[in-house]
């Protein structure tokens, strides 16, 4: 198993991935991953308006809101492949622990995403969006120790 640390900073338009090779080093930028779609406005998204209901306890009729947006679908899209690419990745031994930092409602999102044995590999999670940041200003950010002492 690798000693690698990752660090992902993600929102729901980017995911930086950066590496440290031990919990009190400097970090390096290994991989962006970007989603675009995420930015478009949400009436951009679909194809037409929401559908309509006739409401049989009152006149005329008004407009149904889908269970999610758009934006929600296209986070949870962007969250898959961020969790492919990290499953990928542990199983190529890139590397051994994952940080993981993101909005809180997002960091929800990619965390139902990850597969079990990447979700094991996680060791910090901080619900806050770092992902504008360079790789010196994240590390001032994060924790002096990137991961927990084995004791």
């Amino acid at each position: 198993m690798s000693k690698t640390i990752w660090i992902v900073v993600a929102n729901r338009v980017t995911a930086r991935i950066f590496a440290a090779d031990n919990p009190l080093g400097a970090i390096d930028e290994v991989e962006t991953l970007l989603h675009p779609e995420s930015r478009v406005p949400e009436q951009s998204l679909v194809s037409d308006k929401p559908g309509r209901t006739t409401d049989r306890a009152g006149p005329g009729r008004q407009s149904s809101d889908p269970d999610t947006t758009q934006h929600a679908r296209e986070a949870a899209l962007f969250a898959a492949q961020i969790a492919a690419t990290l499953a990928r990745a542990r199983t190529e031994a890139r590397y051994g622990t994952l940080v993981i930092a993101a909005p809180p409602a997002f960091l929800g999102v990619l965390r139902k995403a990850l597969d079990a044995q990447t979700q094991n590999t996680v060791t910090l999670e901080l619900d806050k969006d770092l992902a504008h940041l360079d790789a010196r200003a994240l590390r001032a950010r994060l924790p002096e120790r990137l991961v927990r002492s084995e004791t």
